[in-house]
């Protein structure tokens, strides 16, 4: 199965997947674009990225996404929607409409690398379980880009997802114990 974590910064995504892959060490870890392109790369991104540097990460997911296509077992730090909600966020920060950046071009390979993967987990902000951010971090920016997310995965905001069956979504939430439990019983009747 190929499975992508998404969510906003500060969400807990790599520390689900290392419980995840202490319980299914079968899985292909595949690290987060981001510091795949600075170690692997070289690249450097600036303190304060830039739209240019989302789009970036985006093309890097979406050729690691169409790398491992037929990968059996294989868990992705990040999904490609991640960078399109953290590009509009930049996107409405520049006075710019998305539909108006090269983002928009990229929807319909987006869409098509969507279905490489079999399952989205969903990392979600919620009142009931939050996740403490350090102070350093813009918390106004995660709670937007988490909002982005939700319109796009419980909306479907770009239409990337019109078979709404493929790739499947679920968003968990609560103790790292509770996530684990969650998504084991998810992937039992997946099975």
């Amino acid at each position: 199965m190929r499975i992508a974590i998404s969510g906003t910064h500060c969400m807990g995504k790599t520390t689900f997947i290392k419980d995840f892959l202490n319980i299914y060490p079968e899985y292909v870890y595949e690290e987060e674009p981001y510091y795949q392109l600075q170690e692997k790369h070289g690249i450097e991104f600036s303190e304060d990225p830039s739209l240019e540097d989302f789009i970036e990460q985006l093309d890097y997911s979406l050729e690691r996404l169409n790398f491992y296509a037929t990968e059996a077992n294989v868990i992705f730090e990040r999904c490609p929607i991640d960078f399109v909600a953290y590009a509009m966020y930049l996107a409405h920060q520049e006075g710019l409409d998305l539909k108006d950046t090269r983002v928009s071009e990229m929807f319909l390979e987006i869409k098509e690398a969507l279905e490489n993967l079999d399952l989205i987990i969903f990392l979600p902000m919620t009142k009931e379980h939050p996740i403490i951010c350090p102070e350093s971090e813009d918390e106004s920016y995660r709670k937007t880009v988490d909002g982005v997310l939700k319109k796009i995965y419980r909306d479907d905001l770009f239409d990337f997802f019109p078979t709404h069956d493929h790739p499947h979504l679920i968003e968990i939430w609560g103790s790292p114990e509770e996530r684990m439990k969650k998504v084991g019983l998810y992937l039992e009747e997946m099975v």
